[in-house]
């Protein structure tokens, strides 16, 4: 048992020391095949070698190039200076050495003294405004109820220094849709209103109007509506 025991374990070691052999001999040939390959050349690509010269650039080697300049460009076209084809006219200078203010003070008082005893006369903007006392409503035309018309009229009045009405004229015609209530200025009105607005007018009564505390012509402005009662 002994004898075959030390066979088996000398047999083992002989196999490692083979195995080992042959691996030792593979490295052996790899090394080989690295260091005996042939170098391969390529011959499509070449190397471009850059070569530099050590031959110092001065600025007298330097050659300056320039750009051709380009043409100036064209003056602005003038617009043509218009030539005045105007005559003169000489003014005339007036001597006012030859005109004497004397001449003329006594037209200008006899004036203003014409104007102040005129009675007659209608004051714009006096102190108090006339304001109505009576009121007459005009009489509204069948035809316009039938027509349904609907519209305001501004009437200017002339209130004399009593408080009648001397003159009434119609300044504005304000006309509504019946439908969409909107309204437009219109110069004439049928159907009679115009008539029956003047007569009615013609018949009212107003405190007078008053500058400086007596009593004066001036005008008054009202509204007549129609078709709005309903």
């Amino acid at each position: 048992m002994a004898n075959d025991k030390k066979y088996i374990e000398l047999k083992g070691s002989a196999y490692h020391v083979r195995m080992l052999a042959c691996v030792a001999l593979i490295e052996l040939l790899i090394l080989g095949l690295f260091h005996f390959w042939p170098a391969s050349k390529s011959s499509d690509h070449t190397e471009n070698k850059i070569t530099f010269s050590e031959d110092a650039v001065t600025a007298n080697d330097v050659i300056m190039t320039r750009q051709e300049s380009r043409p100036p460009p064209p003056p602005r076209p003038q617009a043509p200076i218009p030539v005045p084809n105007d005559k003169i006219i000489e003014d005339k200078i007036l001597n006012l050495d030859i005109i004497n203010p004397s001449d003329f003070s006594d037209s200008l008082s006899e004036t203003k003294a014409g104007e102040q005893g005129n009675s007659d006369q209608v004051v714009g903007n006096p102190q108090t405004s006339p304001q109505v006392i009576r009121i007459v409503e005009p009489n509204e035309p069948e035809a316009a109820k039938k027509a349904d018309i609907k519209a305001e009229i501004w009437v200017n009045f002339l209130v004399a220094e009593d408080g009648t009405v001397e003159d009434a004229n119609i300044s504005k015609i304000k006309l509504f849709n019946k439908k969409t209530g909107e309204s437009r200025i219109v110069q004439s009105i049928n159907y009679g209103i115009t008539e029956a607005t003047l007569k009615a007018a013609l018949q009212w009564k107003f405190r007078p109007a008053k500058n400086k505390g007596k009593p004066v012509k001036a005008y008054s402005t009202q509204i007549f509506t129609y078709g709005f009662n309903d």
